[in-house]
């Protein structure tokens, strides 16, 4: 292939990833609910859930890094001829620049940003549930520290005499017993091995 083949073919794909990072940008920011209001099934669209959107869009971002150093590479001669032309004997010094400029506006969108801003103090948790931002763990509220797994060991629920209404949610019951969605998984799994049987 000549090089202007290899130039349109990376082109072609810088511009497919810009689209489907621009699209999972747009369905993120607006169409998929996001934080700990938002019901399940609005976190999904068309079968994946916003998690995986987040993945796609990661991975189509690093893609792109990667087509822009290869389109970088591959239009080397016209960027080092076009700075000569244009800032004479400064150029090494104006593509330095732009290289710093490119590398800067991310930190300073992270400088000027609020760190630990009360808009989204309850993000990441349960309803109802506020944690502290940087607490650890063991500090946290929403699990007591006899709940916390070391070395994988299994703590079994607490025996209790009442028994759950049919109208609390998973989510209830998780929060009244202090149990994990992977103890129900296990016990799901068990009951569904022993029905088979």
């Amino acid at each position: 292939m000549k090089r202007t083949d290899w130039k349109y073919l990376v082109d072609t794909l810088l511009f497919i990833c810009i689209t489907g990072i621009a699209f999972i940008g747009f369905l993120l920011g607006f169409i998929i609910s996001e934080g700990p209001a938002a019901s399940g099934r609005e976190k999904y669209f068309l079968g994946l859930h916003r998690h995986q959107w987040g993945h796609i869009h990661l991975y189509l971002s690093l893609a792109f890094i990667l087509l822009v150093i290869i389109h970088l590479i591959l239009s080397w001669s016209w960027i080092k001829g076009k700075a000569r032309h244009l800032f004479k004997s400064k150029w090494s010094l104006a593509l330095m620049l732009t290289v710093f400029v490119s590398i800067s506006v991310p930190f300073l969108f992270w400088v000027f940003t609020p760190k630990n801003s009360p808009d989204y103090k309850g993000y990441g948790t349960k309803e109802g549930e506020i944690t502290e931002p940087n607490r650890t763990l063991e500090e946290s509220h929403i699990i007591p520290k006899d709940r916390i797994f070391q070395d994988e060991e299994r703590i079994k629920m607490p025996e209790t005499k009442d028994k759950a209404s049919l109208d609390e949610t998973l989510g209830i019951l998780r929060k009244k017993y202090f149990f994990t969605m992977q103890e129900v998984r296990d016990v799901v799994s068990s009951l569904v091995e022993k029905s088979d049987k």
